[in-house]
């Protein structure tokens, strides 16, 4: 009898190291795509950030008005921020795209980041990146739009719609498969913490906590939709088809909220002032009104003795002179705009509207109108 034949098992390690499975293969493949793709969020956001300073000559707005440390209104205006009034009467839709990069102040820049590391890094362990992107950008846009719909008196950031999107998907993935994982307590304790520190920056001006709770369950609907679509175990094609029916069930709903959204905002049926304290609450910390869209309405009103007195947009009174007579619309729109800004009551932009003559009586007649500014 020969002898046996030589062992043909290979040895596992190759120049040293060990050969990583396909399993870990992949593992670190999506790694890379997602710290690729988290390097280019952190940068663009901060630039975008850095470049909103820029465009207010780097003035921060007072603490009670942006605790975050950051600019007030015309930052959030002029930088694509969240404003409902715009989208719907000058139709710039893209501001819900916008939005969703812009941070409020440096504070509120440093915790989106955080978030989004933190449980973006987490789903990239059980997904592909390239859905953790979807479910950022998705569950994020839903955020963003339900927040113009029910917090349409505030002008916000809505960067933070997106971090909150993946930690409802985190929070879904540990909740369904919690026999999967370890340490119940301490991933509770972390997510809760998390979630708590950055729901208590949304209560806070220019960020919407009714933005970031729907987001927070879009993005568990769309990963709990993404888990069923993975199972592999079904028994019987039967089914088969009821999971991949209930995942793309779950897809549909945050692709109905995102285009019911978009009708609301079309057909100018936002609900305003309905959740304001969900929107914004109120605190001896921080002024709620600094984000506040006021209305556009300029008053006017001309007394008989020549009295003029300019009502602004969010009420002060201001006697202009004397005028005789009524002033034209033109005239109106100047003192509005020159009065009123000065004092930063009203917003910007153009408009039209007429001057009509009022009633007298009393002590003295009136005659006056109403200007519009679009």
């Amino acid at each position: 009898m020969g002898s046996a034949p030589p062992s043909s098992t290979t040895s596992p390690y190759t120049f040293g190291r060990a050969r990583a499975s396909p399993r870990q293969a992949r593992l670190r493949r999506s790694q890379r795509y997602w710290t690729a793709f988290y390097n280019v969020l952190t940068v663009g956001e901060l630039v975008y950030f850095l470049v909103g300073l820029y465009m207010v000559q780097w003035q921060v707005a007072d603490l009670a008005d942006n605790p975050l440390l950051g600019p007030g209104n015309v930052g959030v205006i002029n930088l694509g921020g969240t404003d409902t009034q715009r989208i719907v009467d000058k139709y710039q839709y893209w501001r819900l795209i916008t939005t969703l990069f812009y941070n409020a102040g440096a504070i509120h820049l440093t915790a989106n980041l955080g978030m989004t590391w933190t449980f973006g890094h987490f789903l990239v362990r059980q997904f592909s990146p390239f859905i953790v992107v979807f479910i950022w950008f998705a569950a994020g846009l839903a955020g963003v739009i339900f927040s113009a719909n029910i917090g349409s008196e505030n002008r916000t950031a809505g960067a933070s719609a997106p971090a909150f999107a993946l930690a409802g998907a985190a929070t879904m993935m540990l909740v369904v498969r919690w026999r999967k994982f370890t340490w119940h307590l301490a991933s509770a304790v972390v997510v809760c913490f998390i979630v708590g520190v950055n729901t208590f920056i949304g209560a806070t001006p220019f960020v919407d906590n009714s933005g970031n709770t729907a987001a927070f369950v879009f993005g568990g609907v769309l990963c709990l939709g993404f888990m069923l679509i993975r199972r592999r175990q079904a028994d019987g094609k039967g089914r088969e088809c009821l999971v991949y029916g209930n995942a793309a069930a779950a897809v549909l709903v945050v692709i109905v909220a995102i285009i019911g959204g978009l009708v609301g905002l079309w057909l100018d049926t936002p609900i305003g002032g309905c959740c304001n304290v969900w929107v914004c609450t109120p605190s001896s910390w921080w002024d709620c009104e600094a984000s506040r869209i006021w209305p556009t309405d300029c008053t006017y009103t001309s007394y008989l003795n020549g009295t003029a007195v300019l009502t602004c947009p969010r009420g002060q009174s201001i006697v202009i002179g004397f005028v005789n007579g009524t002033a034209a619309v033109d005239q109106v729109e100047q003192w509005c705009s020159s009065y009123c800004d000065a004092t930063g009551l009203t917003g910007s932009g153009g408009g039209s509207g007429g001057v009509s003559g009022g009633a007298g009586g009393g002590g003295g007649g009136t005659s006056g109108g109403v200007l519009r500014l679009r």
